[in-house]
C-alpha cells in the first residue's frame, strides 16, 4: 500500500480530518494533504513526525 493511502487510512479510521493530523504531527496542512494525496513524498523527519502521531513505525507507514 503507497505511503498516501496508509496516511488516509490510519487518519479516517482515527475519525480526524487532515488538520487534526497536521496539528497533532506539528506539520503544515499542506504538507499532510500533499502527502495524502501522493503529491509529496515527504522528508525523514515528517514521515517520523507522522509515525510518531499514528503510532507506528515510519516502515510501517511506507509499506
Amino acid at each position: 500500500m503507497p505511503l498516501s493511502d496508509n496516511i488516509t487510512r490510519l487518519r479516517v479510521t482515527d475519525g480526524k480530518t487532515i488538520e487534526d493530523v497536521a496539528e497533532g504531527a506539528r506539520l503544515p496542512v499542506a504538507l499532510v494533504a500533499g502527502l495524502e494525496s501522493g503529491r509529496s513524498s515527504g522528508s525523514p523527519k515528517s514521515l517520523k513526525a507522522l509515525a510518531g502521531y499514528f503510532g507506528v513505525s515510519v516502515d510501517a507507514l511506507l509499506r
